[in-house]
């Protein structure tokens, strides 16, 4: 699942693709006559590489959702939030994804229904297939503004400008912090180096199941015991215990990035399960970083960083044996 789900980036870009050249060829197909059944293979061609592009990217999209832990357990699909935060354009970049599979399925029929040499692919397919092109760019373009959430705001110029009177207003350009709604580079904790290569239990993290994922330069002090370098980012994922393993409901991912200032901590829980959302003031959704003073109890147990080596957790999940 982990690389599946690292794949998405890439395999989205096929059939976006599709969605740009596919028109070209649907509509240079609308000619009838002699000589039109090669751009009825072009049509076809690029129809079977977008419905294949399309299910490479919804099966590892759906991966990557289900590995961050950003729709329910129970879910298929996220939930509808009203808003713009990433919530909403996450179901609806889902949802446009599904339609786009739908349809394409649909125009990849029309596109392949028995034609005589000298017709041409028909409007049913011209049709289904600029619809289905909208799709796969409407989906692409979610796609993009999922991953690059920064935005920037135009801020007014300091009153203390040395601009003339007669000339334009200037404008300063600030760049939004991408990680304000969401932690976007502990989300991507499975493209960083895993340390354990299955879930450990820890007792300081809510007795919960963790694994842990470093950046490259944090890897091997990490695994050492030694202190983390400056620009190093450790994440926690976690999952909830049951019955002594690893439930199917994903916890909260832990965060530490050094900086020059010291240790920063971040504590992201997407989905709380309503059993402890009474722990969180019946919050559905924590996200905690910076100087929150929810963020204490890390500060106290990494000063430094990194917690003690000699006090991490070996304790692994119960193995099942089966009789035969």
């Amino acid at each position: 699942m982990e690389w599946i789900a690292l794949q998405h980036a890439l395999l989205s870009h096929l059939p976006v693709a599709t969605g740009l050249l596919l028109p070209w060829a649907l509509v240079a197909s609308q000619r009838p006559g002699r000589g039109i059944r090669p751009w009825w293979t072009v049509a076809r061609y690029l129809g079977w590489a977008g419905i294949l592009g399309t299910l490479g990217a919804f099966l590892s999209g759906f991966a990557k959702g289900r590995l961050s832990a950003l729709p329910p357990a129970h879910r298929l699909l996220p939930a509808f939030f009203s808003g713009s935060g990433p919530d909403v354009l996450l179901f609806r970049h889902a949802l446009v994804g599904v339609a786009s599979l739908l349809v394409g399925i649909a125009a990849l029929w029309a596109m392949n229904r028995r034609r005589k040499d000298h017709e041409s692919l028909g409007f049913l397919a011209l049709a289904l297939g600029l619809a289905w092109c909208a799709f796969l760019l409407v989906a692409g373009e979610g796609g993009y503004r999922l991953a690059h959430r920064g935005a920037k705001a135009p801020v007014p110029a300091s009153p203390n400008s040395t601009a003339s009177a007669t000339s334009t207003p200037s404008v300063l350009w600030v760049v939004r912090d991408p990680e304000t709604d969401l932690p976007v580079r502990a989300l991507d904790f499975a493209s960083l180096e895993p340390i354990y290569p299955d879930p450990v239990r820890s007792l300081a993290h809510g007795s919960r199941w963790i694994r842990t994922w470093a950046s490259p330069e944090a890897a091997a002090a990490y695994r050492a015991g030694e202190p983390l370098p400056q620009g190093a980012l450790v994440v926690l994922s976690s999952a909830e215990d049951r019955w002594g393993r690893p439930g199917p409901d994903p916890g909260p991912l832990y965060a530490l990035e050094m900086k020059a200032s010291g240790p920063a901590f971040t504590f992201y829980w997407p989905r709380i399960p309503m059993n402890d959302r009474r722990e969180f003031g019946g919050d559905s959704r924590v996200y905690w970083r910076g100087s929150d003073v929810h963020l204490d109890a890390c500060r106290t147990c990494h000063t430094a960083g990194m917690a003690d080596p000699s006090k991490r957790s070996r304790l692994r999940p119960k193995k099942i044996v089966l009789d035969e």
